[in-house]
Order: C-alpha cells, then structure tokens, then sequence
C-alpha cells in the first residue's frame, strides 16, 4: 500500500525597480551565461545591500540588548493523524506526526516562514520546520492514540507547546528581510534575462567572426504598443532598466523598426549612470559601426568601463581588441591580464585564448603547462578546439605527461563533435595502437570521417587502407579515388601520393582507373 497521510484539523510582490548608482558604485550585474547566476556580493544593487545592513542591524540590536526584551509566551495545542504504509513502523508515524503538529503549531502562532503562500500549501521542508521550531518553541506535551481505520493502522498525536512570541517576530523579521533581498534579485533577474539571450548569442557570433545574429531571439519581442510607452515614460524619467531595455528594442528592432542611432541614444544614457550591459552594447556598437561611425578607441573606452566592473565577455572582448591592437596600443601583456580575468570567471573563450597565449608565449612566458591547465578548464564546456588542442598535448607529452589513452579521449570528443584533425588522430592511435588495442578496422572508421570532409591526410591513409585491405575490403578503384583526391586537394602530397597512384595503374585494368578518375569527379566533400 502507498503510504500516506492525512492532516486532522489545527490552526493561523509588486515589480521593484532598483536603485541606480553613478559609474564608480556598479549596481547592475549581468549574470553569465549560467542560468543559475545570481546577484550578490559585490554584484548586489544599493537596494540589495541596504537590505542586508538592515538585517544585521536588527539581529546585531536584537543580540547586544537582550534587557530591552520581554518574552510573551502562548501555549498553542494542535494534532495530527498519520495513516500507516505497509513498510512503516510506529517511529516513523510518531516522527511525522510530531513534524506535522509542529509545523500546525507555527502557523497557528502567525509564522509565515518564506512566504504565506509556502505555508498555505503546506509546503516547508522539514529541516525549515526543525530549525525554526527549536528557536521558538517549547514541547510541553505529547499524547499518542493508535486505532484501526478500514483495516489500516493509524497514528493520532497531540502535542502541546509553548511559543516564545518575541522570538518568533524576531525570527520572522530577519526572514522577512531576507525574503525581500530574493524578492529584489528575483526583479533584477527578470529584468536581466532578454540581456543573457542576447550577450550569449553575441558571444558566440564573436567566437566565430560573425556578426550578431539580429534575429527575435530576446524575450522582449512582440511588444503591446502601451507597454512600449510605459517604457519609454520610465526611461525618460531616467530608469536605467528601462533605458537599456529600449536600447535593446530598437538594436534588434523587436516590435519597432531596427535603428542602430536610436539604440546607441538608449544605451548611452544608460552607460552613463553605469550600467555595465550598456556600456558593453555601447562599445560594440562602436566596434561594428553600427549606428556610429565604426570606432575601437571609443569601443574600447566603454569596454574599459564595463570590464572594470568584472564582467567576463566584456574583459575577453577588450582583451582582444588589445591583442588586435583595435582603439589601443597592441599589447599582449594587456590583452593576457583581461584574459585571465575573464578566465578566472569561468568564460570558456577567454580560457582558450589564456592558454594560447601560454602556448605561443605571447604577453606570458611561454609556459605549455600553464596552456594545458586552461585547456583543461575550456575543453570539458564543449569547445571543440581545445579539445583537439589538449588531445594533441596529451598525445606529444607538452604541458602534460605524454598519455595516449587521454589524448584518446579528448579526440574522441572532437571527433565526435565533426573535427576533422581529431578524427584523423583517432584513425592514427587505432592503426598504431597507441592508447588503444590496434584495430584496424575503427583506423578506416576515422580516416573514412576525416577524409569525408577533405582532409588530406586522411584521404592518403584510407588510400593506403583501401590498397592494402587494413581495415577495409582491398578495392584498387576506392584506393585510386582517395588518392587521387589527396593529390588535387594538397599539391605539396602530390609526389609521394603519384608514385602510389603509378604503381596502382600498373596493376588496374584501364576500366577501373577510368571508374575511379569518375568516382574523384564526383566526389564533394560533407560539410
């Protein structure tokens, strides 16, 4: 039977805009690219931390002046009955009850632990019900009755209970507060979230040098015409919020027609009072040319805003416009100390980049382990490229002790993601059985993946497969093919792959060079 209880009886956010603060105190803190980021800490408004130095107060006044107390104590009595499951013992039921009583004994006392509407639906976690209790409440008696209800045993308790009153508003107040500190962040978050979608997005149109996708994935689009006058009224009353979610709009015309000038208009009055995800847009803006005459002293003026304020795209991205020497003197040494802030933050890129510059020694002493560290810390995010570049440190022994079977492991994962190199890297461990059991058949596997998408290497070794049947059925036509299309593909092979070819034409029939010159023809590459 399914165990179950039953209660028996017992019993009693407007949208907040944040305060704004002028450049030198941030209060507008983009979260990363997790999800799950808050805002706290440094990164918290002026709201936030007026909060918190609120609650201190209160619990540093509530401890310092213990005289200034009187306690009021109330007796409270409340039951609960516990239907048994087949599996549970009388502790169990005893246990529940007597959490359940409690929990009863709270509500009754006026405790809306969290918030009223957790206590309504009888939602507190039973480690919220045990702390809160011992803080407030005395057990002054327990009464148990065990009966029989259509063939089931049951469990009624009675517990009586004295409440320190005092305490309890004590308790609640510091809650209270605390609540109100997640209630503010919650709005923050709300307000931040159509800047995560598009910062992310920008991010990685930047890794591959494109330009930013203008396409409706913010959470502001289709915005009601009334909503839209709201929201310019807040930000020409100087809402910042509102300013860079205008910004936004006309950047990537959601409901209005894109204009650039009118963005870059929105954005600067909200980078002026120092909000960071303004003055990132501002300074790309610059960057692109986008509304602006295109400008990197004045993109990197507003990045060096924004970076100082600790955010990780926008140190990366002022790391390189001084690797690029774009608005700034070309240095490296600059561009490896914004990298490595950014990467300490966890922003893949920037790992990438850090270790790079450890493995070519630019701007940072040539280090290979340093490289292999940040490598390290990119590749398990997914990066396709670190992947190959730490598979290739483990498989020469640079940075890290040689170890064929994790460079085996770190190609895989390449390779699995479509990267030629990898691909043929994993084809070479398997022919050579280097951290692997030589086989010779998942040699041809790889080598068929990597020469697929026109790597020439690949296509000479699955030439080479197919001529000597390593892994593959022999078939000279197929050999020829690969062969030939490692020739057109890389005219530096061509001499080492002619002589393979000369000598496959000694033994082929003119009809089969003919089907393989055909077969090379037709051939294209996958993308």
């Amino acid at each position: 039977m399914l165990r179950t209880g039953h209660y028996s009886g017992g019993g009693g956010h407007d949208f907040r805009r944040t305060l704004q603060q002028g450049p030198s105190h941030p209060v507008e803190r983009l979260c990363s690219s997790d999800p799950h980021c808050v805002i706290d800490g440094p990164r918290a408004s002026r709201h936030t931390a007026l909060m918190h130095l609120l609650s201190v107060i209160i619990l540093l006044t509530a401890l310092i002046s213990p005289a200034l107390s009187f306690a009021e104590v109330q007796t409270f009595t409340a039951t609960h009955t516990y239907i048994l499951g087949d599996h549970d013992s009388k502790d169990d039921a005893r246990q529940r009850c007597l959490l359940e009583a409690k929990r009863k004994i709270l509500e009754q006392a006026g405790v809306y632990i969290e918030s009223a509407s957790e206590v309504k639906n009888f939602d507190l976690t039973k480690d919220k019900i045990t702390s809160f209790a011992a803080a407030v409440m005395q057990v002054k008696d327990t009464k148990e009755e065990v009966s029989f209800q259509q063939g089931h045993m049951t469990m009624t308790l009675k517990l009586t209970a004295q409440v320190d009153l005092t305490e309890v508003r004590k308790q609640l107040a510091a809650r209270q507060f605390d609540a109100g500190v997640r209630e503010d962040m919650a709005a923050q978050k709300e307000r931040l979230q159509y800047l995560e979608a598009q910062l992310e997005g920008m991010q990685k149109q930047q890794q591959v040098g494109q330009a930013p996708d203008r396409g409706p994935a913010s959470p502001l689009s289709d915005i009601p015409s009334p909503n839209l006058q709201r929201l310019k009224a807040q930000a020409d009353q100087g809402d910042a919020g509102a300013q860079v979610k205008l910004g936004y709009i006309y950047d990537f015309g959601q409901g209005v027609p894109q204009d650039y000038a009118a963005a870059r208009g929105w954005y600067q009055k909200a980078a002026a009072q120092g909000i960071a995800a303004a003055q990132f847009k501002l300074g790309f803006l610059y960057a692109e040319g986008q509304g602006v005459p295109q400008d990197y002293a004045q993109a990197a003026k507003w990045y060096q805003k924004a970076a100082a304020q600790g955010e990780a795209i926008v140190q990366f991205s002022l790391g390189a416009l001084y690797a690029e020497g774009k608005g700034v003197p070309q240095d490296y040494a600059q561009a490896a100390k914004w990298y490595e802030k950014a990467a300490a933050q966890g922003y893949a890129n920037a790992q990438i980049y850090l270790g790079m510059a450890y493995y070519k020694g630019e701007g940072v002493p040539q280090d290979y382990a340093q490289a292999a560290k940040w490598f390290q810390k990119a590749a398990p995010q997914g990066h396709v490229a670190v992947q190959y570049t730490l598979g290739a440190l483990y498989f020469m022994g640079k940075g890290v002790p040689q170890d064929y079977a994790k460079a085996r492991l770190w190609y895989e994962k390449a390779a699995a993601q479509g990267n030629d190199m990898a691909q043929l890297k994993l084809g070479t461990l398997y022919e050579e059985g280097q951290g692997v059991p030589q086989d010779y058949a998942q040699a041809a596997k790889w080598y068929q993946k990597a020469a697929a998408q026109g790597n020439v290497n690949a296509q000479v070794s699955l030439g080479e497969a197919y001529s000597m049947g390593k892994g593959v059925p022999q078939d000279n036509v197929l050999s020829y093919m690969w062969y030939s299309l490692a020739v057109h593909g890389d005219p530096d092979s061509r001499q080492s792959t002619n002589e393979s070819l000369e000598g496959l034409q000694k033994i082929m029939t003119p009809a089969q060079v003919a089907e393989a010159q055909k077969l090379a023809r037709e051939w294209t590459p996958k993308k």
